[in-house]
């Protein structure tokens, strides 16, 4: 399973796919599901190009709402972690979350691998914050 099949537990119901079946073009963040849908992470950088035709925008630009989308794919996976919500202002103040969302829109990495990463870093940040209370404590 690739990290798009799941979008009806990232977003909700309001994914439905017979909206997508009636043949009229469909823009926004439907369309940019649309494309992602059944997509393995090693065709997710020839994204870029589609997304430029659909909105009629050069490369960069295209490449900036796809980031974006993924940037905000991943803040709603992080809403929905039971592990992340909570550190959610930790998470935009000390990572970069661009960096990230640029590295699955290039196919380098998966949302989920993403999420994983969060996680190990805040259970590592945890745990560092436990053994700096008993250096400092001894020191």
């Amino acid at each position: 399973m690739n990290s798009y099949e799941n979008s009806d537990n990232i977003f909700g119901k309001d994914n439905d796919k017979n909206e997508f079946d009636n043949g009229e073009p469909f823009k926004g963040k439907n369309a940019l599901d649309a494309l992602h849908e059944d997509m393995v992470k090693e065709k997710e950088k020839n994204l870029i190009l589609k997304i430029s035709d659909m909105y009629g925008v050069d490369y960069d630009e295209a490449n900036e709402i796809h980031i974006n989308y993924h940037s905000l794919r991943l803040r709603k996976m992080i809403e929905k972690s039971e592990i992340l919500s909570s550190k959610s202002a930790f998470i935009d103040s000390h990572l970069d979350l661009k960096s990230l969302s640029t590295q699955v829109a290039f196919g380098e990495i998966t949302e989920n691998t993403c999420i994983d990463i969060l996680i190990s870093v805040m259970k590592n940040q945890k745990e560092t914050k436990i053994k700096d209370r008993y250096i400092n404590f001894y020191s």
